[in-house]
């Protein structure tokens, strides 16, 4: 039973190398295209998880216009610790790993990627 539960999970997220960090598969798809995130180290203390260009896009196509929709993007994911980058439509969190795990860091981000991505045309 451990065995199946073990590889059951690991169906959840799948890590692989980037040029640019490392990429976690979150298995979030949204019209088809995967959600997924990059893990960075920032320096020896802080790392940084970042949804990728796909979010992008669909904040881009969904909101009609992510900078006038950034406020309200702001506040629906500040409940998770998560910021938004304005300038390349990103949901990103930057943690401590000393403070919270990498396995936090992922589904909190991921909460926020769900809320926000319902949001409409502003």
């Amino acid at each position: 039973m451990l065995k199946q539960i073990n590889e059951q999970l690991d169906t959840l997220y799948h890590a692989y190398a980037l040029s640019t960090g490392i990429g976690i598969q979150t298995h979030i798809y949204l019209e088809g295209q995967p959600i997924n995130f990059r893990f960075e180290q920032e320096d020896g203390k802080y790392s940084k998880l970042v949804t990728t260009g796909n979010f992008s896009e669909w904040m881009a196509w969904a909101t009609g216009d992510w900078k006038k929709a950034a406020p309200t993007i702001k506040a629906l994911a500040k409940p998770y610790g998560v910021g938004w980058d304005n300038e390349n439509g990103a949901l990103y969190l930057r943690f401590r790993r000393n403070e919270m795990s990498i396995a936090q860091a992922v589904l909190r981000l991921q909460q926020a990627v769900f809320i926000v991505s319902a949001l409409g045309s502003v």
